[in-house]
């Protein structure tokens, strides 16, 4: 299967899916996305500090945040559907009096636990099992698989269930949804305001989102998106989702992260990758290495050391001209050819040009004018480089594609959300 086609599916995927009023509550079959997977953990926006930072299950993150409140994340959140997911079954619900989601009708707060968990429960009837992940998807998300806990009344005919993975919520009588619930009721009202938007009605997409996505087909993948993956992906933010949740799902695709392989190929090598490499540097990529790790590798590589005749001289120079645009100064030239001489490695070399103060300017000049047709201001410069300085330059693509700036740009290139007209 493509590349293309993964993504074209899994967004298509997102149109086709339908959920019965009895398929709200039954396990079903949750379509797998990109999108299922909550967005980039780090702050989205530079210059913000947290005014105060918590260590939320292995996270930092501000102390008001989703993350650290305790409650467990809404299923809609993590599958994208109210209903429980795969494997889980619902072992309890609370209630919240006088609710104005449900016109001052009680609203109804549903566990969905983890099923056949590894391990035994003895009278509490839940246990915390060897085969669960306690996690919080982002800070932005509350937590799931963590809360050992039960109310007891559903499906009290199983004597053994896991952590709570995530929740749903009705405005309907449990009992009415699921005949296994009694009406035995317990109240929480100190979640009366929990929400999230992909438990509003769904509604269609707006031009802006229709454009949005529209652009970020040429931006990442270089090419038109196809109907059926824009549809589904401007549907996903009808839902709720975020734009920097949607823009990850292109900037960690197969697709993006194979051309930035064969950019670095073809800088390095002045040739496109094989097969074999292809997949395995961007697999590298999706994996958590960085661009930058990346190019040290290609620089240092016997294949880039002999195209320089082997020599120490020619291979610095190269270098300078690959990565910079332009020959060393005739102090820079020693100082790494010297370097090399005194039994430094070609790997530390090559990280010291392409991670210099330079080459990440002209990295973050690129990535501004690829995504917002425009040079970084002063202040962005500065922030941008500063934060690349490990090689994250997939995430500044993914900050710049979030921003507010290249929506308003998207909905410029595309107006009322509609495809380029043909030529």
């Amino acid at each position: 299967m493509s590349l293309t086609t993964t993504l074209t599916e899994r967004a298509a995927a997102f149109v086709d899916r339908r959920t019965s009023r009895r398929g709200f509550i039954s396990k079903t079959a949750v379509v797998g996305s990109a999108l299922t997977v909550a967005g980039p953990t780090y702050v989205m926006r530079p210059g913000t500090a947290y005014a105060a930072v918590c260590s939320c299950l292995g996270r930092s993150c501000d102390c008001s945040s989703l993350c650290c409140d305790g409650y467990t994340e809404f299923c809609c959140a993590i599958t994208g559907e109210n209903a429980c997911p795969p494997n889980t079954l619902l072992a309890g619900w609370w209630k919240v009096d006088n609710s104005s989601y449900c016109n001052g009708s009680a609203r109804y707060y549903m566990d969905c636990n983890k099923e056949s968990p590894a391990c035994r429960c003895g009278s509490a009837g839940v246990c915390r099992g060897s085969d669960t992940t306690c996690q919080c998807r982002s800070c932005g998300n509350r937590k799931d698989g963590c809360t050992v806990f039960r109310y007891g009344n559903c499906n009290n005919q199983v004597a053994c269930v896991g952590p709570i993975m995530c929740r749903v919520v009705t405005c309907t009588k449990p009992w009415e949804l699921e005949p296994t619930c009694t009406t035995v009721a317990r109240t929480d009202n100190n979640t009366r305001w929990h929400h999230r938007a992909c438990l509003e009605p769904v509604r269609e997409p707006t031009a802006a989102e229709l454009a949005f996505v529209r652009a970020l087909y040429p931006d990442f993948l270089g090419r038109e998106g196809e109907e059926a993956g824009v549809e589904g992906f401007a549907e996903e933010l009808a839902k709720g989702h975020g734009r920097d949740v949607v823009a990850w799902s292109f900037a960690f695709s197969d697709e993006y992260t194979t051309t930035v392989v064969e950019g670095l190929y073809r800088s390095a090598f002045d040739r496109a990758p094989d097969a074999d490499g292809r997949a395995f540097w961007s697999e590298k990529l999706r994996s958590g290495t960085t661009p930058a790790e990346l190019a040290v590798v290609f620089y240092a590589s016997d294949e880039f050391f002999a195209a320089s005749r082997s020599n120490r001289t020619t291979y610095v120079e190269r270098m300078y001209e690959k990565i910079l645009g332009r020959t060393p100064t005739e102090a820079e030239r020693s100082r790494h050819v010297q370097a090399l001489e005194g039994g430094a490695s070609r790997e530390s070399v090559a990280a010291d040009v392409f991670g210099s103060v330079e080459s990440r300017e002209r990295r973050v000049a690129q990535l501004y004018d690829r995504f917002l047709a425009r040079e970084p201001d002063p202040s962005g410069q500065d922030y941008w480089v500063d934060y690349i300085d490990n090689g994250r330059d997939i995430e500044l693509a993914l900050y710049l594609a979030a921003s507010d700036e290249y929506l308003r740009r998207a909905v410029a290139r595309y107006p009322d959300g509609e495809p380029k007209a043909s030529a």
